[in-house]
């Protein structure tokens, strides 16, 4: 994964998660104030390397905001700029004293996880300098509209996770400047059209009831990022911003959506869209001409077909997820999309799958057709003249193939193949020849023998996993597999293993040489008493490591056939290790 996008991933779930109450971060690395201990209980942190240093205070557990201002009170020098953290605290007092009794000028005002109620204006008399005010986790039934007007150049304002139900018109009228407005997990119903100021650039309001938007988003035109996540939503139509050139970040998952609404193409810098787990049978071209979209998540849909031309300009689309869907036929939908790095079709209803459809996405890397009804894979002849893709992943577990049909022929990049749980029977030497795996899992299939090792060679292959199948033997299995380090072949039927299984295998981790471990769990092999002499020659002389233990049932030969009902039969546990 790109690492640029990882980061900006992180900061995004972040404000998804919190809003931007979490714990304020400054730049530099803080020292200790020189009165800190004359503040005590509270704490301060003192903040250099900005055109103003700050200070940042914090007071946790106070009995009062009398005790607040008691333990601050003129301690501070007034040439810095100071954020203030009152948290988990009492101020059932908060309407008999003001904050600006406290003799320094506050810039940032965090007043979290306090069970406030309702807020005096009279507190914030004189607090003018506040440009970030946190609210969050209180139990605030209304927007605390009177205190605004005290803090006329707030621009983050934070009202997580309280009760509030309703939003007016006259709300934020004083906070001309506000540009985050946080109001995720509330009881929002209704948002009076034109409630919002319109300098917005993030607004979160995730986790509500909301049915309908009102109209106040439409005139946004310096909004980046919009959250509205887990709400009611059925239509946005006529809500999305208007001549908008910045929206990057747009969340509507987790609402009833059963269309995207047309405008959406005309949000040009649009790079990050998550609509999942809505009720979409289809996109309708919404997204064709999104030119800059890098992320798109349609996950938990009802989708069931891709036009041809669905992401026809969308070229620069570098994640898809579109698991959990309807989906039964591709239509070449994907070509156009030459940035292409992961796509997710788990759980569809794809019941063919041709190579074809990825064909020339050299940047694709992860392939899950995982969960589908597979039961045949082709597109194998365009592949030999030209390599269909740079696939590192491809995950076809959970499907019914009992075949390849040599459609992977050619992919060179692929390392990881996972075509566990289907019904292979047996696996051609001449699908697997050429390629470059190292992980190789054919768990929970049919398979009574492994590939013929006279036939193929996977000169990269660390690890094979073919648990549960119906193996019966293993004699020269592992010399296609030069450096096999870890084969996994529990819960099989093998009855026989030979010394010659490890022969030509010589485990290498970072060049070095090391240990092939072999895991037999619940196989009668280890009931074999000459298995034990077998494997530690293995040891012995290969460097490979046989693990796994077994129930035996005890055989005698003195015993008569008319006392077979007397034989102890419980089993005995056999361990090889």
């Amino acid at each position: 994964m790109n690492w640029s996008r990882l980061c900006f991933l992180t900061v995004v779930s972040a404000f998804v998660a919190t809003g931007v109450s979490g714990s304020y971060i400054l730049e530099d690395t803080p020292l200790h104030c020189s009165v800190r201990r004359s503040i005590s209980p509270c704490t301060c942190s003192y903040f250099t390397g900005m055109v103003r240093p700050k200070i940042m205070v914090i007071c946790q557990k106070m009995e009062s905001f009398e005790s607040v201002i008691g333990a601050l009170q003129n301690k501070f020098d007034a040439v810095f700029d100071y954020v203030l953290n009152i948290e988990y605290s009492e101020l059932h007092d908060l309407d008999t004293r003001r904050f600006n009794e406290l003799g320094f000028p506050i810039v940032d005002l965090k007043l979290t996880k306090n069970n406030l109620s309702t807020l005096p204006d009279e507190a914030f008399i004189g607090m003018n300098r506040i440009r970030i005010l946190y609210l969050s986790d209180n139990r605030l039934c209304a927007v605390p509209t009177q205190i605004f007007k005290h803090m006329p150049s707030i621009e983050v304002l934070d009202l997580a996770r309280n009760s509030i139900h309703s939003v007016a018109s006259g709300d934020f009228q004083s906070l001309s400047l506000m540009n985050t407005f946080v109001m995720a997990t509330n009881n929002l119903t209704d948002i009076t059209n034109g409630s919002f100021p319109t300098t917005l650039r993030k607004v979160q309001l995730a986790a509500n009831n909301l049915t309908e938007l009102n109209g106040n988003l439409r005139n946004q035109k310096e909004l980046e990022w919009l959250y509205l996540s887990n709400n009611r939503l059925k239509n946005l139509d006529g809500e999305l911003p208007i001549d908008n050139d910045r929206l990057i970040v747009l969340d509507v998952s987790k609402n009833r959506l059963t269309h995207l609404p047309p405008e959406l193409n005309c949000l040009k810098a649009l790079r990050y869209f998550y609509c999942s787990f809505n009720q979409l049978t289809g996109l309708n071209k919404t997204l064709s001409k999104s030119r800059k979209l890098v992320w798109l998540e349609l996950t938990g849909n009802k989708i069931q077909e891709l036009a041809s031309d669905e992401f026809e300009e969308a070229s620069m689309i570098e994640v898809l997820e579109l698991s959990n869907n309807c989906i039964k036929h591709l239509n070449k939908s994907l070509l156009p999309l030459t940035q292409l790095s992961e796509i997710n079709l788990s759980y569809n209803k794809i019941n063919e799958f041709s190579l074809t459809e990825i064909k020339g996405l050299k940047e694709l890397k992860l392939v899950d057709l995982s969960h589908n009804t597979i039961s045949k894979l082709s597109g194998h002849s365009d592949i030999i003249s030209e390599p269909v893709t740079g696939i590192e992943h491809l995950k076809l577990d959970h499907n019914e193939l009992d075949s390849l049909g040599g459609s992977l022929i050619g992919i060179k990049t692929l390392v990881k193949l996972n075509i566990s749980h289907n019904k292979f029977t047996d696996i051609s030497p001449y699908d697997l020849t050429g390629l470059n795996l190292k992980i190789l899992d054919v768990s929970h299939n049919l398979l009574h023998i492994l590939p013929d090792s006279s036939q193929i060679h996977l000169p990269a292959l660390e690890t094979l996993v073919a648990s549960y199948n119906v193996l019966t033997g293993l004699s020269k299995d592992f010399q296609g597999y030069p450096v096999l380090c870890h084969a996994d072949l529990e819960f099989n039927n093998i009855m026989t293993i030979q010394e010659e299984l490890v022969e030509m295998t010589q485990c290498k981790l970072h060049g070095v040489n090391s240990t092939l471990r072999i895991y037999l769990e619940d196989n009668p092999v280890l009931c074999d008493d000459k298995t034990k002499i077998i494997t530690k020659a293995m040891e012995l002389k290969y460097n490979a490591e046989v693990s796994g233990t077994a129930k035996c049932i005890p055989v005698t030969n003195d015993i008569k056939i008319s006392n077979l009902t007397e034989i102890d039969k419980s089993p005995i546990t056999v361990i090889v290790a």
